[in-house]
């Protein structure tokens, strides 16, 4: 029976291994694995774990996760103080892509304040493990008066952009880093 649960400081490595298995960075050089982290996983995990859960099986083994940040302007501000000056270690080409990557949420911070990265393990994409944790992420941001929540995609992943209109979710604009999607709680 799969569970939802919050994050815990142990869980780190599988939602990492997960991360870079849906980003196609599993086998990559350790450069861009770590600049895949230090952009979808680790401000989350070190700074809102609050806002952070997991998918685990019967066994206890993650097979899922969604990570947020609930406030563009907070995430923006430790993000470039902390994280930006990581990815320029890693290489100039590495700081511009963890730049760019704020754009792309930074447009719409005012309607939508909050943004998410959600991912489910190969092996258990297509069993609703996804729309669990958006359930429970959207319950959090609603207590939390949250007024909405974005994310970006892939432009040209149907079922991905399929999976989130049948969660809520309305396009708001196509750019080079994909489709923007949000979604508005009601108050």
């Amino acid at each position: 029976m799969l569970s939802v649960r919050p994050y815990i400081l142990s869980d780190r490595e599988q939602v990492e291994q997960i991360c870079l298995e849906n980003a196609g960075c599993k086998d990559a050089k350790e450069e861009t694995k770590k600049l895949c982290l230090l952009i979808y996983c680790t401000y989350y995990l070190e700074n809102e774990r609050e806002n952070c859960f997991v998918a685990v099986d019967d066994n206890g083994k993650v097979v899922g996760y969604i990570l947020c940040s609930e406030n563009f302007n907070n995430f923006e501000k430790v993000f470039l103080e902390k994280y930006i000056p990581q990815a320029a270690m890693i290489s100039a080409r590495r700081y511009v892509d963890a730049k760019f990557n704020l754009l792309k949420f930074g447009m719409y911070r005012k309607e939508y304040p909050a943004h998410c990265y959600v991912n489910v393990a190969l092996s258990s994409q297509n069993q609703g493990v996804g729309g669990l944790l958006l359930s429970t992420l959207k319950a959090q941001l609603k207590k939390k008066y949250v007024k909405g929540l974005m994310l970006v995609c892939d432009a040209d992943n149907a079922d991905q952009i399929r999976f989130f209109e049948q969660n809520g979710f309305q396009h708001l604009i196509t750019t080079r880093f994909g489709l923007a999607m949000a979604i508005t709680f009601d108050k």
